[in-house]
């Protein structure tokens, strides 16, 4: 069952600058779908139309809930309920301790008892490895360690859809491993559908049941890790993301204009 339906989405800053340009895409219940691109490559410019932080220039969406759609343009506060975002740019709030950040998340989203935002803080802090600072006021945290407060923040009110932004940007060796099975704990037992870009490409093979690739603000390529090395015939992701993002052997079946194919030694012949 697909959790959200894109279907033809465009986002137009100005009259020339295309962020978004018709992307239609199916994100499947319960499924981690790997966001990836360069950047400006307009991730987190599709990312903030589903959340409703921006309206789309055309197209829609739809959000599944219980076997109900809601759209992005009718039922925005409804998706809001059940949908938590990581920006990449979130800070905490400094003066508060870890649990005190946490616990007011729970309660601004007022769709738990306070009782519940209690529970649900006390798993997040043993689920993310608080345990032991999560009275400490987290000014005098490190970047990684305000990191996973911020994981904590967006998965307090339990949500349905969760989109997460460099989650583990800042983060050590083991803080990341944490987060990582956080993530992995979140779909596959309890069949949470998340949203995830990265630059941390090692991350996409050990996460990500399929991965869409943005180039210019188009979908140059989607599926699993396995189907897209193979339809470009590259040994990694990696390689895949590099070729369609620089040209490097890969044909460009998907995002060239007027269905022209070109690989990178035909456009240097053409440069000579």
């Amino acid at each position: 069952m697909d959790m959200l339906q894109i279907n033809n989405l465009t986002k137009k800053f100005g009259k020339s600058n295309v962020a978004l340009d018709n992307l239609s895409l199916n994100i499947r219940k319960g499924e981690v779908f790997g966001l990836l691109g360069p950047n400006g490559a307009g991730k987190t410019t599709l990312i903030r139309l589903l959340i409703g932080l921006i309206k789309p220039t055309s197209g829609t969406a739809q959000i599944s809930y219980n076997g109900e759609y809601y759209d992005i343009h009718r039922d925005i506060m409804k998706i809001r309920e059940r949908a938590s975002m990581l920006p990449q740019e979130a800070e905490v709030y400094e003066n508060l301790t870890a649990r005190e950040n946490i616990l007011y998340y729970g309660q601004i989203y007022g769709n738990m008892t306070n009782e519940e935002v209690e529970k649900r803080t006390e798993e997040l802090i043993d689920m993310i490895g608080l345990r032991g600072r999560e009275n400490d006021v987290t000014k005098e945290f490190s970047g990684g360690m305000k990191r996973k407060v911020l994981v904590a923040r967006a998965l307090v009110m339990d949500p349905d859809l969760v989109f997460l932004d460099e989650p583990t940007t800042g983060i050590d060796i083991l803080g990341a491993r944490t987060v990582r099975n956080v993530i992995k704990k979140l779909s596959k037992e309890l069949h949470k559908t998340i949203i995830l870009t990265t630059h941390d490409l090692s991350e996409v093979g050990e996460l990500c049941d399929r991965v869409g690739i943005l180039v210019k603000g188009r979908l140059a390529a989607v599926g699993t890790p396995d189907e897209l090395e193979e339809k470009f015939q590259k040994a990694g992701i990696e390689d895949v993301f590099i070729g369609l993002t620089t040209g490097e052997g890969v044909i460009e079946e998907d995002f060239l204009s007027k269905g022209k194919k070109q690989t990178l030694f035909s456009r240097i012949l053409k440069r000579r």
